[in-house]
């Protein structure tokens, strides 16, 4: 068996996501990824992230208005480390330009075990609708081979 490392792009579309609506002025889990069994992440200081976030008015969020941060929990998720954020909306809302695009900005490279989370929370003045948002996180897929 040998050890493969890919790029991957995850997305709104992937199908371990799972997706809820935000509650108007609290932080909440908008997507939730959980890490498939036999799989890691590893995300690095220079990969880079991506969103567009629209609320129930129904238009864009306010770029001063909204937040995001990125966090790590575990199987449990009990245990959580936040990896990015919290940050306004305006500095992470870039997806053309590449030298414009929001890194990571870890120190080190994060490993994220299967079965781990990772977790897109935010926070606006409105209610965020999920289903008409969208993000894209950067990062190494790793699995084993037969």
């Amino acid at each position: 068996m040998g050890v493969i490392g890919e790029a991957f792009h995850l997305n709104q579309n992937n199908s371990d996501i799972t997706e809820t609506d935000g509650t108007a002025n609290a932080w909440s889990d908008v997507w939730d990824y959980q890490v498939p069994t036999g799989i890691s992440h590893i995300i690095s200081p220079e990969h880079t992230l991506a969103f567009y976030i629209e609320d129930d008015s129904p238009a864009e969020v306010g770029n001063g208005d909204c937040q995001i941060r990125i966090e790590i929990r575990d199987t449990t998720e009990n245990d959580r480390r936040v990896i990015f954020g919290p940050i306004q909306y305006v500095r992470v809302k870039e997806f053309q330009d590449s030298r414009s695009k929001a890194k990571f900005n870890v120190a080190d490279d994060v490993v994220v075990k299967e079965r781990y989370h990772i977790v897109v929370v935010a926070k606006d003045n409105g209610t965020i609708d999920a289903s008409d948002s969208y993000f894209d996180l950067e990062m190494e897929r790793v699995r084993e081979t037969l």
